[in-house]
């Protein structure tokens, strides 16, 4: 059954809600792709026949992988599976959602249902509450599913997760051929529903395991701490120097080149991509930082998220996602933390959300340019290639390829007492 089954990773989403962060697919942990990451997670459990599908910018940048590609024609779940209709016909068919990292264990268990004549759906166990799907079962049986219910109104404990066995893709191609298309991002729900409806057997294969989805880019920060925490050792490249007064705690990993300057200290898990530059003073700690950045003279780097070819001095950034060739003046700080110390809120397509984080710095686009003795409140998101000047203290979202400049006014008048005079006094204290 192994090699029969064809996995459907859908990977086409347009990450609007990952905003100011670009394709959540190519986002680099530690040295590959998510993507690259989600497909050698499904060859590792032995799935070999995984067809990809995706934009055509992805498709475009992914054409050599080991991995099918398919590029998407139209929107939605339900246009994802229908462009694939050809490949697919005649084998039974595992629909994976790429936006979730789950564990390997849960499709380890699928293979071992799979040989049933039932489809299949993965309910993830949960007591707080999710705005998704639910399951309402009769017994291990799921009668429907219903879409985010509202808190205290949950049919059940179980989230779908995309993650859906299906005996006959022919049978699931035929519904979604035959279903309402006027809402993409409801095709393939309904599609399902239908399934049902007519007689049409689900069950539910139930899952408490770990489950990270990147839907917002704060989550990018719940990824990098799951890869983060599969570092068990240190691995120093070769060709990496480290000065002999640094200090290196726990597991670490150093890329070709990386220079670590005197009296710096880094704390695993940490990751520090090839070509990059620790500066004299500074401290990383729990942190993913891309290739050939520098974080330079007295930084302080905190649980964050670093694309490549970033610049930093004399900065604090805590608990935040920074995208690739960013740049920050000395002095800049990215807050973290509310006086309050409650959940800090973001703006997501025009409605306020909790990041679930009660740390949570800022989450910088590519490209953006921060100048000295800025200072970023917590959850604040600045766009692609925008601008912070110096001084401002930013408490809002700023859009892609804008500018924010504080202006100032100035009182002059003469200045009728000496600056010079005698500080011994002072100095006999010191």
């Amino acid at each position: 059954m192994k090699e029969e089954l064809t996995v459907l990773l859908l990977a086409g989403g347009k990450s609007s809600r990952f905003w100011p962060l670009t394709s959540k697919m190519t986002y680099i942990f530690m040295g590959k792709t998510f993507l690259e990451r989600q497909v050698s997670l499904l060859k590792e459990v032995g799935f070999k026949n995984i067809i990809v599908v995706a934009s055509s910018k992805i498709a475009q940048r992914f054409a050599s992988s080991t991995a099918e590609i398919i590029v998407q024609q139209g929107e939605g779940q339900g246009a994802a599976i229908l462009s694939t209709a050809a490949k697919i016909a005649g084998k039974p068919l595992l629909v994976v959602n790429a936006d979730d990292l789950v564990a390997k264990d849960l499709f380890l268990n699928l293979l071992t249902k799979i040989a049933g004549t039932h489809n299949l759906l993965v309910g993830y166990k949960t007591e707080s509450y999710f705005p998704g799907g639910y399951l309402v079962l009769d017994g291990k049986k799921v009668a429907r599913v219903h879409e985010k219910p509202g808190e205290g109104n949950t049919p059940s404990s179980f989230v779908k997760l995309v993650c859906d066995y299906f005996v006959s893709a022919d049978t699931l191609v035929r519904y979604l051929e035959k279903t309402d298309r006027s809402d993409p991002n409801r095709h393939y729900e309904n599609a399902l529903s239908e399934m049902m409806k007519q007689g049409e057997i689900f069950e539910m294969v139930e899952y408490s395991d770990s489950w990270l989805p990147l839907k917002y880019p704060w989550q990018t920060l719940d990824l990098m701490d799951d890869y983060l925490d599969q570092i068990k050792v240190m691995q120093i490249s070769k060709s990496a120097k480290v000065h002999k007064t640094a200090s290196l705690i726990g597991p670490i990993v150093l890329g070709e080149h990386v220079r670590v300057m005197e009296y710096s200290k880094l704390v695993g898990p940490l990751y520090i991509g090839a070509g990059t530059i620790v500066g004299n003073h500074s401290m990383v700690r729990r942190s993913m930082i891309g290739e050939n950045a520098v974080i330079g003279f007295g930084c302080d780097v905190t649980r964050s998220f670093i694309g490549s070819d970033t610049w930093f001095h004399s900065n604090y950034i805590g608990d935040s996602v920074i995208g690739n060739h960013v740049a920050m003046g000395a002095g800049s700080i990215l807050a973290n933390l509310r006086l309050d110390e409650g959940d800090v809120y973001s703006n997501v397509k025009g409605e306020r959300i909790s990041s679930g984080r009660n740390k949570l710095g800022a989450i910088l686009g590519e490209g953006v340019r921060i100048g000295v003795g800025v200072r970023v409140m917590p959850g604040v998101k600045v766009g692609q290639n925008s601008v912070v000047g110096p001084g401002v203290i930013l408490q809002e979202d700023l859009a892609d390829n804008k500018r924010c400049l504080v202006k100032q006014t100035h009182a002059f008048s003469e200045n009728v007492i000496s600056n010079v005079r005698d500080r011994s006094r002072f100095r006999n204290k010191l």
